[in-house]
């Protein structure tokens, strides 16, 4: 299990680092910029995964008898759908040109969002609305946050 999880985490990681960089590549002008804000990115990404995992260990009180870990395993699998909005976002970005990296991102924060919701449902926490809506508070909330970095960053770097 301690190796799914770390693989997981190396996924969530690499995709999220992607996406990162894909962002910070219109955001910032220059190698070092660009560098600066995937950096940033990636610190602002594990905050936002430490604040949903809390949020839903404290929602969900089916999971809290397997400890933290039950909630980051329920998080780390509905994340994981940040997979196919980064295999698209490079596909778009490094083939097509398109500069949609930002949109993809928000795309793949908000449905990660759905799906942890749908995980935690999944894991015996039945039809309490609660359980789906405080993930999706949660990515709404990060992807508010991701738009703001994005919008600060190139006002005081860029």
């Amino acid at each position: 299990m301690n190796g799914e999880r770390a693989f997981g985490g190396a996924v969530l990681l690499l995709c999220f680092s992607t996406l990162a960089w894909l962002n910070g590549r219109y955001v910032g002008s220059g190698a070092g910029q660009v560098a600066l804000y995937a950096i940033l990115g990636v610190a602002l990404f594990f905050l936002f995964l430490a604040g949903l995992t809390g949020l839903v260990y404290a929602s969900a009180s089916h999971l809290r008898p397997g400890g933290f870990s039950g909630a980051w395993d329920a998080v780390a699998r509905g994340l994981l759908l940040l997979v196919p909005l980064t295999v698209l976002a490079l596909l778009a970005d490094l083939f097509f040109g398109w500069n949609s990296a930002l949109a993809f991102t928000q795309a793949g924060i908000m449905t990660s969002g759905a799906a942890v919701g749908a995980e935690v449902m999944r894991h015996g926490g039945g039809k309490k609305p609660l359980q789906m809506i405080v993930p999706v508070a949660g990515a709404f909330c990060f992807s508010i946050i991701w738009i703001a970095y994005s919008f600060i960053f190139t006002r005081v770097v860029g």
